[in-house]
């Protein structure tokens, strides 16, 4: 009995003995209030913790100092860290929702710039009453504002702990830790420190923390914030070196830059590093006696996560296990430092044979997670999980659910959602699908005629799984030649023998970190590898004038029979060219003729001496409605204008469909566009793009000119100056197609070899069909 003294043991003694002798329930009530009474009472927990933030100040007077404000909130801010017994959860305007929601006080203040000083009255909001109430204020005259840190520090603390007291609160007090007397700055060391600025640049922070020579632990702290901004091997190291065995360094200071820098080491995946930096703050952080605190529970999350992506799975379990249960107690679950060390646990759990618990862990996850590439991987490794649980219309669902956001952020061709494909054929061959199974693994296969995908492990596992198909469905010659191209394309180490049942290869889940994050409205690895293919091939002005314009007939044919089995409403087209044209005319009747289409052809050989526009002039007969632009560069048109004989100008002209836009093909398309003197045939309207669709062409003119960092910006400006336009655009042999509504351009499909052949011509396609089209890319519908 710990709480009781001596007399009051022996006096409930005494009442127990003769309650036991006299009436039983008596005893029994005594003997249960001793029970309580002697149970240890645990502190740290979320029931008796106080949990608090730091607001905003607010002002009262007309007058004020926004540096003076700025850096009071940074020193208590550094202050409010030291605390123990309570758990300081850092500056309001900094926390994530989840912590925001978990502070049961808002610790501000009201200032008054007086006439001979300053007066701080002390604020407090109390979340879980919903009222706010105010301290006593306090009064600093301006030679004295070296001493304000301490003023409202205890102004502050006083308010939380006789809040506490006074409404009898269930919440321990935290153990403050009051700045001493030799921390005080003089008014002018005050009025010094408030001139820095964390927005500065490092030169102007490093100048400025030179010139403060008098003693303070939080100039200490700043020196070493600003020089960890280095982010060097050498400067970490000597920081470290510095700091870390140094007794003169109080245990928060190295706590945070060890922190730091295994955070660092972390995001650069040195993780063997981040393991030795993360090891030594949490022994930090121990030291201080502040276990129960975010900031640990973030350490041995840290840990953990380093230790599984550096191969230690085994080690990893106990810190990620650990940080689960600490952030629960917290009641900081929704954290997004929580829901990644969930997603960690999830990941390992189903390594380490834990399916079912997997499944669990990392379904409680789904929607925390940021939108994107981050649920788009979650959701793959879940289906992963779901399929190897046997749960194959679980993994269906979701796949499904998943191909959604795939479509609407334009990933149809990122590495994700082809290992996605992949997985969703297997699910629909447990289901009973196999048919539709088959053509999906076969639409992965055949892509590598549109891009360089044999060396991708998805492409592998389709001709491993229709390999396996193949055996199951007694057809040997075609298991054979699957089998045959899989290992060819395989390492020699991960090649896997043809099971007898129906095993099929589907990869492992991929763990966080171990992919690019890409730009925003970028291309994918394999959009920017076919792309960059066709860049730069060639140097414009090293060219003579007549291979430069050189072009001959039906050279591009292919564009006018894929744009005319899209608007052809008799057409037979497949499924995939059926969600083409809806995505991009919608009503079809709009569109006879090339109706409501401004078609952009870029480099279209206006100067050839013999056919000049040649490839234009086919597309604005084969297509009377549609109006067809010629973008050519300045120095062409010229030359065309020059040159050029009257009859072939006239034979151009003849079609009043026909304009002529001499700009820079790669230019800013909004500037060029509305420029009324990029416009030859100034009797003719400049088309109108409003609620259009746009076709663009870049055949052997910008394609093989241009290197890819300016054909990628071109991409991106066009997408964006017409968002509202769904667009179509060939680029050399291969077909890209950018939705209304949308930036992103995504790869779909190509166009046969014929008319691309840059130094001889030729209308052979080589047998390939005029064009192809990728399934997957289309719709949001996956069966091909």
């Amino acid at each position: 009995m710990p709480n009781l003294s001596r007399f009051q043991k022996n006096t409930l003694l005494t009442f127990s003995l003769l309650a036991f002798v006299a009436y039983a329930p008596l005893y029994y009530s005594i003997r249960n209030a001793i029970k309580k009474e002697t149970l240890p009472v645990t502190y740290e927990s979320a029931e008796t913790v106080s949990f608090f933030s730091l607001g905003e100040w607010e002002v009262q007077s007309k007058e004020s100092d926004s540096k003076t404000l700025r850096i009071l909130s940074l020193l208590i801010d550094f202050e409010f860290k030291k605390i123990t017994g309570g758990v300081y959860l850092g500056k309001e305007d900094s926390l994530s929702l989840a912590k925001k929601n978990r502070s049961n006080f808002v610790l501000y203040g009201a200032f008054e710039w007086k006439e001979k000083g300053i007066e701080f009255t002390p604020k407090l909001s109390s979340v879980e009453q919903k009222a706010s109430y105010s301290g006593k204020p306090v009064y600093l005259p301006y030679e004295e504002r070296g001493k304000l840190v301490s003023s409202i520090y205890q102004s502050l603390s006083h308010l939380l702990d006789e809040t506490i007291r006074l409404h009898r609160l269930m919440k321990r007090k935290p153990e403050w830790k009051f700045p001493p007397e030799d921390e005080f700055l003089s008014e002018s060391e005050f009025v010094k420190l408030s001139e820095y600025d964390s927005n500065l640049s490092l030169e102007e922070k490093t100048s400025l923390l030179k010139s403060f020579e008098f003693p303070s632990e939080y100039v200490q702290f700043l020196k070493l914030v600003v020089s960890l901004e280095k982010r060097t091997d050498e400067s970490f190291k000597e920081i470290w070196r510095n700091v870390g065995g140094n007794s003169n360094f109080p245990a928060y200071t190295k706590f945070y830059v060890a922190k730091n820098i295994a955070e660092f080491y972390f995001a650069k995946k040195e993780f063997s590093k981040t393991i030795e930096y993360a090891s030594a703050a949490r022994k930090e952080r121990e030291s201080l006696k502040s276990v129960f605190h975010s900031d640990y529970a973030d350490t041995i999350s840290l840990l953990g996560k380093a230790l599984v992506l550096d191969g230690k799975k085994e080690e990893a379990v106990y810190y990620l296990t650990s940080a689960k249960k600490l952030y629960e107690t917290l009641g900081l679950l929704m954290d997004p430092s929580s829901v990644e060390n969930s997603y960690f646990y999830g990941l390992l759990l189903y390594d380490l044979s834990q399916a079912e618990l997997a499944s669990y862990e990392l379904s409680s996850i789904r929607g925390l997670l940021p939108s994107g590439l981050e649920s788009i991987y979650l959701d793959f490794n879940l289906a992963k999980v779901y399929y190897d649980l046997g749960r194959f219309d679980a993994s269906l669902s979701l796949l499904q659910d998943q191909r959604k956001i795939i479509m609407d952020e334009g990933f149809v061709n990122h590495d994700i959602a082809l290992y996605s494909y992949n997985l969703y054929a297997a699910s629909l061959y447990k289901s009973g699908k196999w048919s539709v199974a088959k053509s999906t693994w076969e639409s992965l296969v055949n892509a590598k005629s549109i891009y360089g995908i044999e060396d991708k492990p998805y492409h592998r596992y389709a001709l491993f799984n229709l390999a396996v198909l193949s055996k199951l469905r007694n057809n040997p010659e075609q298991t054979e030649s699957y089998y045959k191209q899989y290992t060819r394309l395989s390492p020699y180490g991960q090649i896997v023998d043809l099971p007898t049942n129906d095993r099929f290869e589907i990869g492992k889940p991929i763990y966080p970190y171990t992919w690019e994050i890409p730009v925003q409205n970028s291309f994918a690895e394999l959009e920017e590898k076919t792309i960059r293919s066709y860049t730069g091939r060639y140097l414009f002005n090293g060219q003579d004038e007549e291979i430069r314009a050189r072009t001959y007939e039906n050279r591009l044919e292919d564009t006018n029979l894929f744009l005319d089995d899209l608007l052809n409403a008799k057409a037979f087209l497949s499924k995939p060219m059926s969600f083409l044209r809806k995505t991009l005319f919608g009503d079809l009747k709009r569109f006879e003729k090339g109706n409501q289409i401004v078609f952009f052809d870029i480099g279209p050989a206006l100067n050839h001496p013999e056919y000049p526009g040649v490839t234009s002039l086919a597309v604005a007969k084969h297509f009377p409605g549609m109006e067809v632009v010629l973008w050519e560069l300045p120095g062409e048109v010229d030359l065309y204008l020059k040159k050029v004989k009257p009859e072939l100008k006239d034979r151009l002209y003849s079609f009043p469909n026909i304009r002529i836009l001499s700009a820079d093909g790669v230019g800013e398309f909004q500037t060029i566009y509305t420029e009324p003197k990029n416009w030859i045939l100034r009797n003719r309207p400049i088309p109108n793009l409003k609620g259009k669709t746009i076709i663009v062409r870049a055949a052997n003119s910008i394609d093989i000119y241009e290197p890819y960092t300016k054909i990628l910006p071109h991409f991106q400006n066009i997408g964006k100056e017409l968002k509202t336009n769904p667009i179509l655009y060939f680029f050399n042999r291969s077909i890209l197609l950018k939705p209304a509504g949308k930036e992103k351009f995504i790869l779909i499909g190509n166009q046969s070899i014929r008319g691309f052949h840059h130094n001889f011509q030729s209308l052979d396609r080589n047998g390939e069909p005029p064009y192809s089209i990728l399934p997957y890319t289309i719709s949001e519908e996956l069966n091909p």
